[in-house]
């Protein structure tokens, strides 16, 4: 238990830094992200509540998907995410100096879509509830059957119309986004479940 909740944490924590590099980046943010930037703006509040708020939703339309009860615990992730994004971005990041080239602004745009995808592929595998997106995206998979990747991509580009019609910060990046972000996560969890694998190998042998 207590390795699987270190395995959460950590990739939590990564994927909440890696969103707060992104809306500190100029290139637009994560498709999804772009809804709770941009409901931010326009109605006060942070943006880890409107996140809280929009992916709320999707616990819902997961439910849907699968025919069973919402998952209310999906809601945990979400919010101890966005507890995170708000720390990051609100009082951590606000006191670093960034980049003003473009080179320099585009590494910090690189650097958290990286963060994303590698935090995101490992806290699913700690096998505790994902995040609604995450649960979505896993329900699509398994409905449709699909691979992670065109699931991820379905869904952030959902989120990329949505964040565009109510005025989010969609950009570049945010395409960026929506069509490499899945790799990431894919190439990460797999490479995280290897990790575990050798890991569990080594502690039976002992």
């Amino acid at each position: 238990m207590i390795k699987r909740t270190s395995i959460y944490l950590i990739g939590l924590i990564i994927t909440a830094l890696g969103v707060a590099l992104i809306i500190r980046s100029p290139f637009g943010t994560g498709p999804w992200d772009t809804v709770g930037v941009g409901m931010s703006q326009h109605f006060g509040w942070t943006i880890g509540t409107w996140t809280i708020i929009t992916q709320g939703v999707l616990i819902f339309i997961t439910a849907v998907i699968e025919q069973a009860r919402p998952r209310m615990e999906a809601a945990l992730v979400v919010v101890v995410r966005s507890w995170f994004l708000d720390i990051w971005f609100y009082f951590v990041l606000v006191h670093v100096s960034f980049p003003s080239s473009l080179l320099g602004q585009g590494i910090v745009f690189i650097v958290g879509m990286t963060c994303v995808g590698v935090g995101i592929g490992i806290y699913i595998e700690a096998k505790f509830p994902n995040s609604p997106i995450d649960e979505l995206m896993v329900a699509i998979s398994v409905r449709f059957k699909l691979r992670l990747n065109p699931a991820r991509r379905l869904l952030e580009l959902t989120g990329m119309f949505i964040g565009f019609i109510i005025g989010g910060p969609v950009g570049v990046g945010t395409v960026i986004i929506a069509l490499v972000l899945g790799n990431i996560i894919q190439l990460s969890n797999r490479w995280m479940k290897q990790v575990l694998s050798r890991f569990t190998m080594a502690t039976d042998v002992q």
